[in-house]
């Protein structure tokens, strides 16, 4: 079972927050700095951008499920 709580853990730690943007300030470098013939290498770039924020937006997800549960109305 995933523990929301740990998830949330992670999503707000500094360290993985700061690895995070520095993995997709990485991936903006290689669009940025291809050359107009690597449509590959920008291609490959955008998808792993995507990938992460995708990833980022379940664990998020996950640790608001928590939150959610705890406010419904209880009847």
């Amino acid at each position: 079972m995933i523990k929301s709580e740990a998830i949330a853990n992670i999503i707000n730690d500094d360290s993985f927050v700061e690895a995070m943007k520095e993995l997709k300030q990485m991936h903006l470098d290689m669009i940025c700095n291809s050359d107009v013939d690597e449509d590959k290498v920008r291609e490959i770039a955008y998808l792993r951008i995507t990938t992460i924020n995708e990833i980022i937006a379940h664990l998020e997800s996950i640790a608001a499920n928590e939150k959610i549960t705890k406010s419904k109305w209880k009847i």
